[in-house]
């Protein structure tokens, strides 16, 4: 089959992320795109007590297994599919289960460290950084970590203060080179959905020309 168009998804802790995606997705049915959030990718910490888990820097570069993340992409930019891992965020462990992602005409991959890596980010067709002030994605990730993740908000807010916010100015922020486009998301942005969507869908037209 054709090479998949691969799209990255990045931008910081609570910038809307999730969101974006599910609605780039919905403008792009007809394609069935496969969506990879690369949250999956954390590395598992079984080895460590839970303690020790807890006081890991998960808005690090280095807490991605970034090779397995590589290889992937790579595979499934081939045309192999791949065992995807999962991962639980309550006890910062993979289930030992795995989704099996078969590649198809769209791959979207959704996460911070999207735009980190030079060997990940070379494999893409289109990078997306969402751009959002800093206190609205951290209202955000406080609401979410406690919804989904089961923890409280003096955590939550210690995390953020400790480690969050110099990991995004270290890390994450500086990655907005990379991108293609760069998208205000303080609200919903239909503008840059609708134009982007229609930008996938013409190159993924435009290959399918040349090879007729």
């Amino acid at each position: 089959m054709d090479a998949p168009f691969m799209v990255a998804v990045s931008g910081g802790s609570g910038a809307g992320k999730t969101t974006f995606v599910k609605n780039l997705t919905e403008r792009l049915a007809a394609e069935t795109p496969l969506i990879i959030s690369m949250d999956d990718y954390y590395r598992d910490l079984s080895h460590l007590s839970p303690e020790e888990r807890t006081s890991v820097n998960f808005d690090h570069p280095k807490a991605i297994e970034r090779e397995l993340v590589h290889e992937q992409i790579s595979l499934l930019r081939a045309g192999v599919a791949v065992e995807k891992p999962r991962y639980d965020f309550a006890s910062h462990t993979r289930t030992g289960q795995t989704d099996t992602l078969t590649p198809g005409k769209v791959i979207i991959l959704d996460g911070i460290f999207a735009l980190c890596y030079p060997e990940l980010y070379r494999l893409l067709d289109l990078k997306i950084f969402l751009d959002v002030d800093n206190d609205v994605r951290v209202v955000r990730r406080i609401g979410r970590d406690m919804a989904e993740r089961g923890r409280n908000f003096e955590s939550c807010a210690q995390q953020y203060l400790g480690s969050v916010k110099a990991m995004h100015e270290t890390y994450i922020e500086p990655t907005k080179c990379h991108a293609d486009f760069v998208v205000p998301w303080r609200e919903f942005n239909h503008r840059a959905v609708m134009y982007l969507s229609e930008l996938i869908k013409f190159e993924l037209a435009k290959d399918a020309q040349a090879e007729s």
